[in-house]
């Protein structure tokens, strides 16, 4: 049975609109476990460099394809952060879970949350390890971010595409660090799972622009508080609201510093 225009709207709202947050907030939670490990990061800046840095001519589908590290990193990221924890099925008929046997009418809810931490099904599942999804297929009943069955998420591979080219470009082009004061914690945003405060970050970057090193060296002069919130009202700058780190104060203003931004993910 074909679908209805107004249907075919709805389903495309879901995947444009709906799907954004999601991928935003997932993007967010993949840099933040990269910048936890240096290590899986090198590795996966070097796997970016030889995709798109090799001169080749290629599509870009071929190019995402070839991103096997990346797809890893992203898997075993939204394996520890998936994030809508959840999801909701309704019985259409009696149904025996385990040692549970539900009437129709009834609702299962899987949670994703739990289930990609069991340490039967992922050994050492606190353990962020991207290996875990190379060259390994991966049972659907132990993985499913996206949820499963017929009504497995819309835009499954479009977000995974989207979110692979996204991250792909930032690896290649900017260079990031984590900010050393803020402690990221797993809150609830709506019906996800988010990183606490926007994910702040520092930024290895060009110069400050001049007009806003001007404000901030005049910032700097102030006293502990007084100092911290005229930093902070600085932080609107642009699309990428930049302001000089707080945690820089030392270096040099005639260098490149370390700019403070929080990806607005």
């Amino acid at each position: 049975m074909a679908l209805s225009d107004a249907e075919i709207r709805d389903e495309m709202i879901t995947i444009l609109l709906a799907g954004h947050e999601t991928t935003a907030t997932s993007m967010a939670w993949v840099m933040y476990r990269l910048l936890q490990h240096p290590e899986v990061l090198e590795t996966t800046r070097t796997e970016v460099a030889s995709v798109f840095g090799n001169g080749r001519q290629a599509s870009l589908a071929e190019q995402v394809a070839e991103l096997g590290y990346l797809d890893a990193v992203t898997k075993e990221t939204a394996r520890l952060h998936p994030v809508v924890p959840i999801v909701l099925r309704y019985l259409e008929a009696p149904t025996r879970i385990g040692d549970f046997d539900l009437p129709a009418g009834s609702v299962a809810v899987p949670c994703i949350y739990l289930t990609h931490r069991r340490p039967d099904v992922w050994p050492d599942p606190e353990t962020f390890r991207p290996e875990r999804f190379i060259d390994r297929r991966v049972d659907p009943y132990a993985f499913f971010p996206f949820g499963g069955g017929a009504h497995h998420c819309l835009g499954a591979a479009f977000a995974t595409y989207e979110m692979k080219i996204v991250l792909a470009r930032m690896l290649a082009r900017v260079s990031l660090r984590p900010n050393p004061v803020h402690t990221v914690r797993t809150v609830r945003r709506g019906i996800t799972f988010a990183p606490s405060g926007g994910l702040p970050v520092i930024r290895a970057a060009d110069p400050c622009p001049t007009e806003l090193r001007t404000e901030l060296q005049r910032a700097r002069r102030r006293p502990g508080r007084l100092r911290y919130q005229a930093v902070k009202g600085l932080v609107s700058f642009g699309a990428r609201r930049i302001a000089l780190s707080l945690f820089s104060s030392s270096l040099p203003l005639g260098r490149p510093d370390p700019c403070f931004f929080k990806m607005s993910l």
